[in-house]
């Protein structure tokens, strides 16, 4: 698909839910501060949610492993056209905790957009839930906008989020 540092993102799939499990799982506070709880079922949660209208041919969560492909670093979840034709949105960014504050994060991202914008993509679109500021911040770095607000339900909180977009140029 695409690279970051050096290593390659992979398009994750059911022979990763093992890896995904266990980045879930050293992810915990911050799946806890937007769901609730670290739910049971996550990691396949990850592969296979999807927003209405839209099938898993749409879907992409896309992993980074370190090298050697022996753990999983972080993972990119997105979905394309949606909520429009030429637009992705990313449904979850999530980096392993002892490799935050590094820039992977970042560098990740860049080369997502470049690769979706070689796909055609005019913009992103995501999410962040009020509770999180230093995603907000993080994804406001990036050069996203907050262009709205409204409610998010989960099974457990409902959460205030704020809708960010950032258009991408040809």
């Amino acid at each position: 698909m695409f690279q970051v540092d050096g290593s390659a993102v992979v398009q994750l799939g059911a022979q990763d839910v093992e890896a995904l499990r266990a980045l879930v799982e050293r992810c915990h506070a911050f799946m806890t501060l937007v769901y609730g709880a670290l739910e049971p079922d996550a990691a396949e949660a990850i592969l296979e949610s999807l927003p209405p209208g839209k099938t898993l041919e749409d879907k992409f969560a896309f992993g980074l492993y370190a090298e050697g492909k022996k753990e999983l670093l972080g993972v990119l979840d997105a979905v394309r056209g949606f909520p429009e034709q030429d637009e992705w949105i990313i449904g979850l960014l999530m980096i392993d905790p002892d490799h935050r504050r590094a820039g992977l994060g970042a560098r990740f991202v860049g080369a997502f957009e470049q690769w979706v914008r070689g796909q055609g993509a005019a913009g992103i679109r995501l999410v962040v839930q009020e509770q999180n500021p230093d995603a907000l911040r993080f994804w406001q770095r990036q050069g996203y906008e907050v262009t709205g607000m409204t409610l998010q339900k989960t099974p457990r909180r409902q959460n205030l989020i704020q809708l960010l977009h950032k258009p991408l140029a040809p």
